[in-house]
């Protein structure tokens, strides 16, 4: 088989094109089937070439399968939608050999949890409010650090072509945290799930999200990838300090939760009151008993036949029993 012809330099005549279209033909003739015929033209954007090294930022390791290039291709329009997290963790590849970054339009963007997925925050620019002319000073940071992340949900259509311009001119990676049109890769989270919660007792301590990807050109081919943030480590209870046990054999080797003695229930101080208090018995009187027969059924601490006091033997008043006439 013939070796494949270059196809270079400038059309300038009608000549050049029916050169170029009769190796085209040639060419596609000496295809073996259909198949291979499809690809004897293709999009610039298919038959890109790899980037130079020197245009490329670190990526994260765990989303590099998203990416269509090995790394973060200076001048790309990338969207991350729906994940804070995978957002930081993005900035914080990038910014890993030097570059400096900029969030503009995210008032709640996390410095300390951004930190804790290692951006180094020292080299990060935070616009919470660029205010209505924010297209003027995404401009100004795409000219001055090499990522820049814009919050803003929709743009002109104008507006979002001359930012891409200007960041692949300037060589500046633009991270969306909404999908703009024309954006080279899109990256959603379409699961999440957190670890890290007992039996109604614990701390979230770990997420996964489950990532789909996008775009266009090499970017078109729908991609996934799992990504994990947090650990679980394992709950480690310290031994006693030591000589707190000195008779225990073995004490110190074991956890502490095993010295622990419960305490016992408080007490109720109602318990037992009821068969403390006194029970007097009931006494029932017959329908004939004269009320002079019942005081004298009646205790003898509690009145007499007279109605007085035993104690005093002082008249109240109004007596219990009154005495017969």
């Amino acid at each position: 088989m013939a070796a494949r012809r270059a196809w270079a330099g400038a059309i300038r005549s009608p000549a050049d094109v029916r050169r170029i279209l009769a190796d085209v033909n040639a060419e596609g003739l000496e295809k073996a089937n259909t198949t291979a015929l499809a690809h004897a033209v293709q999009p610039a954007e298919e038959v890109e070439l790899a980037p130079d090294a020197s245009r490329l930022l670190p990526a994260p390791p765990d989303l590099a399968s998203l990416l269509p290039w090995p790394g973060l291709r200076r001048g790309a329009t990338i969207a991350v939608t729906g994940t804070t997290s995978t957002l930081m963790r993005t900035l914080a590849a990038g910014m890993k050999d030097g570059a400096w970054a900029a969030v503009v339009g995210m008032p709640a963007f996390n410095a300390l949890a951004a930190y804790e997925l290692g951006v180094p925050v020292d080299r990060l620019a935070l616009v919470a409010d660029p205010g209505p002319d924010w297209f003027t000073a995404v401009a100004a940071l795409i000219d001055g650090v090499g990522l820049v992340v814009v919050a803003m949900p929709e743009a002109a259509e104008k507006t979002v072509r001359l930012l891409q311009a200007r960041a692949r001119q300037r060589g500046s990676v633009l991270i969306l945290t909404h999908p703009w049109p024309g954006s080279d890769v899109v990256i959603t989270a379409t699961r999440r799930r957190w670890a890290g919660l007992g039996a109604g007792r614990g701390r979230l301590k770990q997420l996964t999200v489950q990532l789909t990807a996008g775009g266009r050109g090499k970017a078109a081919r729908p991609r996934t990838a799992t990504v994990t943030f947090g650990e679980l480590a394992p709950l480690r209870i310290p031994p006693p300090p030591p000589g707190l046990y000195p008779n225990r054999p073995g004490g110190l080797k074991s956890p502490l939760w095993q010295h622990i003695t419960p305490n016992d229930p408080p007490t109720d101080a109602w318990t037992g009151l009821e068969t403390a208090l006194p029970r007097h018995r009931k006494r029932r009187f017959g329908p004939g008993t004269t009320l002079s027969a019942a005081s004298k059924q009646l205790p003898k601490r509690a009145v007499s036949d007279t109605g007085a006091s035993p104690a005093t033997g002082e008249q109240p008043e109004h007596s219990a029993v009154p005495s017969n006439p």
